[in-house]
C-alpha cells in the first residue's frame, strides 16, 4: 500500500511531467508506426475519370466534387505511379501530394517525392532517378539548352548550395508535361545548414 500511495502522490505532484511524457510516448509510437507502414499507391493517368484512379489505387483518396475544380490529398502516405502505358514512371513516397480535378477528370499533380527535408545528395539522387525513368519511357526535355537536366556534377552541386538551381521541364509527346525543381532552405540538422525539397508539377501538355 505504501508503494502504491507513494506512486500516486508522485504522479499527482508531477501532473504536467506525466502528461508530457505520455504525449511524447504516444506521438513517438505513431511516428514509428507510420515509418514502419509501407506506403500505399496512387495510380493515375492525367485526363482520366477520378473514379478510375480511385479503383486502381491502393491508397485511399476522397471523391471529387461534381462539376467543381479542386484537389484532394491521399489519406495515408503514398507514392505516385503514373499509369500511362507508354510514359509511366514511379516516385518515392510523398508527404506533400496533391491531385487536382476538373469536373470529374484528373487535371494535375503537385508533389514533393520525399517524407522529410533531405541533404543535397539525397535530393539530387531522387531527381536523377526520375529523369532516368522519364528518358527510358520517352519523355523529352523542353528547352534543354536553357533548362538542362539535373546532373551529379560540381556545377550543379554549387548551384544547389547557393539555392540557385533552375527548374527543368519535360514533355511526353503532346500529351503531358511536367516541371521538377530542387529548392533549399535553412535546416540546422544538416552540415551546410540547408535542407532540400524536390517539387514536381504535372499536367496536360500546353504549347
Amino acid at each position: 500500500m505504501t508503494v502504491n500511495n507513494n506512486l500516486f502522490q508522485w504522479v499527482k505532484s508531477h501532473k504536467i511531467l506525466t502528461v508530457l511524457t505520455t504525449t511524447l510516448l504516444v506521438v513517438g509510437a505513431c511516428k514509428a508506426a507510420e515509418m514502419l507502414t509501407p506506403a500505399k499507391e496512387i495510380a493515375l493517368i492525367i485526363g482520366e475519370p477520378w473514379k478510375d484512379m480511385q479503383a486502381r489505387s491502393s491508397a485511399e483518396i476522397a471523391d471529387d466534387i461534381p462539376d467543381e475544380i479542386w484537389y484532394r490529398t491521399p489519406k495515408e502516405l503514398a507514392y505516385l505511379r503514373f499509369a500511362d502505358s507508354e510514359y509511366g514512371f514511379k516516385t518515392p513516397p510523398a508527404k506533400f501530394f496533391m491531385v487536382g480535378f476538373n469536373r470529374g477528370k484528373i487535371d494535375s499533380i503537385r508533389m514533393s517525392p520525399q517524407v522529410e527535408p533531405l541533404p543535397l545528395q539525397e535530393a539530387l539522387e531522387i531527381v536523377l532517378d526520375l529523369q532516368n525513368q522519364w528518358r527510358k519511357s520517352g519523355w523529352e526535355l523542353d528547352e534543354p539548352e536553357e533548362f538542362p537536366a539535373y546532373d551529379d556534377t560540381p556545377v550543379w552541386h554549387e548551384a544547389l548550395k547557393k539555392c540557385a538551381a533552375l527548374s527543368t521541364h519535360w514533355n511526353a509527346g503532346k500529351l503531358y508535361q511536367l516541371m521538377i525543381v530542387i529548392t533549399c532552405y535553412e535546416d540546422t540538422r544538416y552540415p551546410d545548414n540547408k535542407g532540400y525539397l524536390v517539387t514536381i508539377s504535372m499536367g496536360k501538355y500546353r504549347e
